[in-house]
């Protein structure tokens, strides 16, 4: 129906020049990509290869658009998602967190900056009203340019233990969806 009633007022009230000026910007404006937060998409790629093990693996924490002090523990990094070896995925080390949305070009350049296999980039977040932390993850194997995604999970409870649960939990999808994805 709008479309309808925009050629209706292209054709009634505008000269020709600005009927075609107008045509051109809405074209633009429709072919500009739009980019994303992969974390909140949620979704795998599709046709992934399979793993052959051992790869190298890299930890980064996404902070998405804001800085949270809350989780500065970096303990709890250490102690959960740099474990998740039994697929012999080594050596593990952790990066310097991302204070950016995720997005293909993002993770693109990430690859370029760390040289690894497979880049584990997480999120934590608090929210204060329901008082429960979400943690998000994502894999993007890096030789593949694929992104394999986790489950979400959420917890509530004493601040610590909220994040120490989220983050095992984190770690155990991961361990499976690589398993998932081994040769």
């Amino acid at each position: 129906m709008g479309f309808m009633l925009t050629i209706l007022f292209m054709k009634t009230l505008l000269p020709k020049f600005q009927r075609v000026i107008l045509t051109m910007m809405l074209l633009l404006f429709n072919a500009l990509p739009v980019s994303a937060d992969l974390m909140d998409e949620g979704k795998t790629d599709s046709a992934i290869k399979m793993l052959v093990f051992p790869k190298s693996l890299r930890v980064i924490e996404s902070q998405g658009d804001e800085m949270n002090t809350v989780f500065s523990d970096p303990k709890r990094i250490r102690k959960t998602l740099l474990k998740l070896d039994p697929a012999r995925v080594a050596p593990a080390k952790v990066g310097e967190p991302v204070i950016s949305p995720v997005t293909r070009d993002s993770l693109q350049q990430l690859a370029k900056r760390y040289n690894e296999d497979i880049i584990f980039i997480f999120r934590r977040t608090l929210d204060g009203t329901k008082n429960t932390i979400r943690h998000q993850g994502i894999l993007y194997l890096a030789r593949q340019k694929k992104v394999l995604a986790l489950k979400e999970s959420r917890n509530s409870g004493s601040l610590q233990e909220m994040d120490l649960a989220g983050l095992k939990a984190l770690a155990k999808e991961a361990r499976k969806v690589l398993h998932a994805n081994k040769f």
